[in-house]
This record gives C-alpha cells, structure tokens and sequence, in this order.
C-alpha cells in the first residue's frame, strides 16, 4: 500500500479491525487521534430507547377471547412499554424490558451490572389464565377447601328434582393468575470462571375446575387455587479455549395452602351418611439436586465430548386424609406418606468429523427412579360410598437408558446422506404391570441441492416399541386388563415427511412441508388400535421492491384414531372412529407507503372439525361433528410524525365460534346424574381498536478508546 501521508485503520483494546502502515517518514510524526472514529466496538457510551404509550379498548372481549392475555371484559385497556439501555465509559450499564404493562400478562426485566465484572437482574412474568365467565354454581366457599349448599337445599336423586337449584345458582368465574418474580445475577472472575445464581418465586391463585362424583352421580365443582413454588440456583462456570465446566445446585420447594377440597354431596345419599366428599388437593414437595457438566474440544477432527451427572432427591411428607368423609371410618396405619425418591442422570456426548464430507455423534443417558418411599397398605372407600377394600400404593421406580447416534455424508455439492437411529430400554420396578420396554427408532436423510435455489429434504423411518408380558394382578380391580397403558402398549410406526424450499426468482420463494405417519397397536386386544396422521403446508412469499412484501400460505391436517371396546361378555363389540380435520389459510402484506408511513395487513382463516362414529354390532352411529372456525384480521399502520416520534394505530378483529356436542346446552340441570357448572363452547367475536404514542430518545454513541 502506498502511502503519501499516514493513513491508518485504529485498533481499539482486543478487536482487531484492521493494519496500521507507515512509511518511513511519517512513522516519526505525532498521531492526532481525537477524530478517530470506532465502526466495530462492542460496547458504546450514553443511552438510548424508546417508549409507547396509549390505549385500547376490545369490543365483545370475554374470557375466550382474553384466555392468556387478561383481555377479558369490554372495557378500555392501557398500552405502555419501553425498552432501553443506559452504558457509561467506564463499563456500568442499565437494560430495561417492560412489555404490556397495562394487562395481566405484563412482564418486565430490568438488569444492571459492569461489563466483565457482574450483572443482576430483576425480572416479573404476568401469566393470566382465563378459562370460562359464564358459568355458575350452587356450591359456596366457606373458606379454604370447603365448598358447601344454602341452607334450603332440598337433595334428590337427580338434578332435574332439585327445587332450590335454580334459585341457588351463582355467578362464577373459573380463571386464575400466576405470577413469576425472579432475581438473577452473574459474577465474573478473570476470564475463566463465573459465578451465578438465581431465586425466583412463583404464586398461583384463582379458581379452576374439577369434579367429583359419588358412585354414579357427579357434580363440577370450582376448586380454590393457591399455590406457591419457590425456586434457587446457584453454580460455577469455568472455560477456556479447549474446556468448559459448570457445577450448580438447584432446588424447588411447592406449597399448597389448600391441601383437600371437600363438598356437599347435592343428591340424595346412595348411603346414610354419605353427605359430603373429600378429594386431596395437590400435596406439597420439594427436590433438591446436584449436577455437573462438562464440554472438551479436541484439536482433531473437530472433535467434542460432553458429559453430564446430576444426583436429586424428591420428597413429600403431608400429612394424610382420612380414608373417607363416613362416620366412624378406619384410622391410616401411618400419618404421612414419607414419599423418598432418589433420581440420578448420567449421559456423554461424542461429536467428531473424522473425514471432511464425514460427521457423526452419539450420545448415551441413563436416569434412574429409584422410589424408597415405604410399602403402604391402607383401606379405601368407593368414591365416599362404598367400602372397596384394602390398597396396597406401587412403588413407581425404574432405569432408562437411551442410546443416540447419527451419521451425516456429504457425497456430492448437491447432495448429503443422513442416518440416524435412538434406542430406548427401560425397567421398572416390581409392582408395576409391565417390568420392561424397548423401543427403537430409525431414520434416514437426503438433502437434495439439484441448482442453486432449490434445496428440498426427504427423511423417512419407523419405531418399534415391545414390553414384557402384561401382569394383570398388579393392576387396580377397577380397571380393564385387557385395555394396555398407552405408554406400555407395544407400538408399530412408520413416518415419511418432504419438506423443499425454492427461489423462483430474484423476488419470489416458495417452501413446502408434507408428513405422514401411521401408529399400530398390535396386542391391544381393546383401547386403541390405530392412529394416522397426515400434514401438508406451503408458503410463497413476494418482495417486488425494498420494504414491500407478501406472503401467502394455507395448510391441512388430519389426525385419525381408532379404538376397540365392550361394555360386558354378554354384549357386542364397540367401535370408535375419530376423525379431526384442520384447514388454514394466511396472507399478508408489509409495505413502507412513505418516508412517514408504515402498514402490516394479515388476514387467517382457520375451520376444524372432529367426527365421532361409533360402529355396535356392525351398525354405525354417527355423533354431531364438532367444529371450530377461527377468522383473524390485523391491521397495523404507523406514521412518523418527526424522527423521534411516531403514532401507532392499530385494529383487529378476531371471531372464533365452535360447537361441542357434550357441552351445547348442558346446563346445571340438564343431565340427570351431573350437576354442572353450565360450560358453554368458546365463542367470541371482538373487534380491538388501540391508539399510542412511541418515543425514542438517546444519545448512544461510540465509547472512545480507553488507555491502558
């Protein structure tokens, strides 16, 4: 390079951007460096951001509409936000997040520290669960977990006979609130290790649902809800060029205020005495554990092997319920469960590419269950009826062991070969119907490149899942043995997917995805039988220009089961044939209008159906379809009033309407033997307007070099 004066690429601290040249005269001369200007530094000084503020407001909202957002009523929302950072010369920084303050799903992070040294952050998480608003109920909350009747209730012996149920119903809302507030920091020392840490708590409370049932009558209940689930984690990093380390400790502690439900039996006891029902609320617990992982790089053939140990302990040690609600029931032999369970995780990853077109990995794990919690024997009572005799509480313990491995060749530009396969063994302890599994999974891969822009993915395989021997005796008298638990039922799958991607031109793509998939359950004498699913998806999208653009997309599915049952020896076989189809079709558009003006359109249609059959004795009976259909339209556009300043307005307009053959028209009294809470299908139609202001600020710029 000729230089007639000095001429020069700064370099500032360890990012090396550049050369610095000089002849040999000018080499000598002072440098001014005050102008120099750092194009690549990673950190800069001063501060910048942006916040918005305004308001919306929802026509038609309700809760199945508001279900994870808290948008829930017709009624004017806040809409504020901002983002933003804060960095000096010497280091120190301040992030903050705060997303949809104005809702019950608001979140907010805001995180200090010093570069290299340390960072805590303090973060909340809004999450609103909104299930049905119009629902009602007789029951009345006494406090705590005890649901109780007016005191004029007249029972019967089915819904439609009880006279004080119409005046008795109340209002009642089955949604609830959880809430994460969590607080995290990291500590550096030198550039090898790091120190972090984190302690979050979780509360969840409102009102779900639940039912309860004595013998052949039942009843829907709103179950209180407070929980609280505190979490800590503390560990150690160490890492250089060749070796990362991590070691940490972890634990978690849930707590339930509420630790059973009981409720007013509404009918006319089957049993004298039968007049309330007990059902146990989730049970308190904690699990403790530790773990430690490491990664090693090798300077051959780009290879890595990882491996990973944890060792916790789960316990519960609640007190026990009585066996039932009757008078003069029997006492338990023990107070509590003692629940004791060990568990342990051991696996190692191998990656490596011993050839150039050549790429493998494997990967081993082992988990182990093991449930010390003593052997307990009690009596029981048919949902607070009948006496059922004595129980004796499985021990659920097991060893799993999974075994991975893939294989990947490059044999042409355009063309790479894939195999991969898994293998899953596990056993489990005595007590349990089945005291082994095995299942295994294999695929292969072509990646096909015919010319530059069209790139599409064949990869077909199945699964082959096997069990011991079904031991009927272990299994509860109640259930079926004829009928196998889904997760032990020996399985036959095969699977087949195309997924393909192609640049028609400069301004247009096209992408596509099918998948098929077949399950059997050969030795299923009863329950399922069958399964099929089928799913295809396509996308084009069109950039006719910088900062205009469309899209369009549409896709199918189709899930298909198939059952077997019999409802006693002397009666014919059942069949049930389920089918459920989803459409959807997209679109949209993203154009810059102006120097001043931006706009988003998107549009989604989306119907669903399932179809029931049941086929008796050869004769088909066909239940109503049930179907769903989603219309969604968003329309987003946004003006810059000055650089800093621009207005957001924004519409949606969201109708889902669906129908539910179990719930059309169920009412608290519609079913002779189910007081319900009246749950009606989700339907919503809503139109959203939202109006704000966004403001960014900031002084941000870069950092000047600093001496050493």
């Amino acid at each position: 390079m000729k230089l007639g004066t000095a001429r020069l690429l700064p370099v500032f601290g360890w990012a090396l951007t550049g050369a610095v040249a000089l002849d040999a005269t000018a080499a000598d001369a002072p440098v001014d460096t005050s102008n120099w200007k750092c194009e690549q530094c990673p950190f800069y000084a001063g501060y910048e951001g942006e916040a918005e503020a305004g308001a919306f407001g929802a026509s038609g909202a309700n809760a199945s509409y508001g279900r994870y957002t808290g948008i829930a009523s017709n009624s004017a929302y806040a809409d504020l936000s901002a983002h933003g950072t804060r960095q000096t010369i010497e280091g120190n920084y301040l992030n903050y997040d705060l997303e949809a303050l104005g809702l019950p799903s608001r979140s907010a992070v805001i995180e200090v520290g010093h570069d290299g040294q340390y960072s805590v952050a303090l973060g909340y998480d809004g999450q609103p669960v909104r299930l049905y608003d119009t629902t009602v109920t007789p029951y009345l909350g006494s406090g705590g977990g005890t649901l109780t009747l007016p005191g004029n209730w007249v029972t019967a012996g089915n819904t439609g006979a009880m006279t004080a149920l119409n005046a008795s119903l109340n209002p009642v809302k089955l949604e609830w609130d959880r809430r994460t507030v969590a607080l995290t920091g990291k500590y550096f020392v030198g550039s090898n290790w790091t120190f972090y840490g984190e302690l979050s708590r979780q509360e969840k409370d409102g009102t779900g649902l639940i039912s309860g049932s004595f013998l052949t009558q039942a009843v829907e209940l709103p179950q209180p809800l407070d929980y609280v689930t505190t979490n800590f984690e503390a560990g150690a990093r160490w890492s250089s060029s060749t070796m990362t380390f991590r070691i940490a400790y972890s634990g978690s502690w849930f707590k339930n205020s509420i630790d059973s439900l009981t409720f007013a039996n509404p009918y006319t006891p089957i049993v004298p005495g039968s007049t309330s029902g007990q059902l146990a609320m989730p049970p308190g617990n904690d699990l403790q554990q530790i773990s430690a992982a490491a990664d090693v790089h090798f300077p051959w053939q780009a290879t890595t092997l990882s491996f990973v140990v944890s060792l916790g302990r789960l316990r519960q040690d609640e007190a026990f319920l009585p066996v039932t609600t009757l008078p003069g029931s029997p006492a338990l032999s023990q107070s509590s469960l003692d629940g004791d369970v060990h568990l342990s995780h051991y696996g190692m990853t191998l990656s490596s590419r011993p050839l150039t077109r050549l790429y493998l990995r494997g990967s081993a794990t082992y988990d182990g269950r093991d449930d010390d919690t003593p052997v307990l024997t009690v009596p029981y009572v048919v949902t607070d009826t009948f006496p059922g005799g004595n129980a004796t509480a499985v021990r659920y313990g097991e060893d799993r062991t999974r075994l991975d491995g893939s294989a990947d060749y490059t044999v042409e530009n355009w063309l790479r070969l894939g195999v991969a396969g898994t293998y899953t063994n596990i056993h489990y302890a005595p007590g349990q119907p089945v005291t082994w599994t095995d299942d295994g999974i294999g695929w292969a891969r072509a990646i096909v490149t015919p010319h530059a822009g069209l790139t599409f993915t064949l990869k077909g395989g199945g699964d082959t899942r096997k069990a011991s021997p079904y031991d009927t005796t272990v299994i509860p008298i109640t259930e079926n043995p004829q009928v196998l638990n889904f997760n032990y039922a020996p399985r036959d799958r095969t699977f087949y997917s195309v997924t393909g991607s192609w640049s028609v031109s400069p301004t247009i793509t096209w992408s596509l995805e099918g998948f098929a998939a077949n399950d059997n359950y050969p030795l299923s004498q009863l329950g399922l039988q069958n399964e099929q699913e089928r799913r295809i998806d396509s996308t084009i999208t069109y950039v006719p220009r910088e900062h205009l653009s469309f899209y369009l997309e549409g896709g199918y599915q189709r899930l298909y089961a198939l059952q077997d049952g019999y409802t006693g020896a002397a009666t014919p076989p059942w069949q049930v044939h389920d089918t459920q189809r989803y459409w959807n079709v997209s679109a949209g558009m993203q154009s810059k209008l102006s120097e001043r003006w931006d706009l988003a359109v998107d549009y989604l249609h989306a119907p669903a159906y399932d179809s029931t059959e049941t086929v008796i004795g050869g004769l088909a009976q066909a239940f109503p379809d049930n179907t769903s259909t989603l219309d969604w339209v968003r329309l987003d556009l946004r003006y810059r009033w000055t650089t800093p300043l621009s207005v957001h307005f924004r519409y949606e307009y969201e109708k889902l309407s669906s129908s539910d053959w179990a719930l059309n028209g169920v009412g608290p009294a519609t079913v002779p033997n189910l007081l319900s809470v009246g749950r009606m299908p989700y339907y919503h139609n809503v139109n959203l307007f939202g109006l704000s202001v966004q403001y960014r600020f900031g002084t941000a710029g870069a950092a000047p070099a600093k001496s050493e």
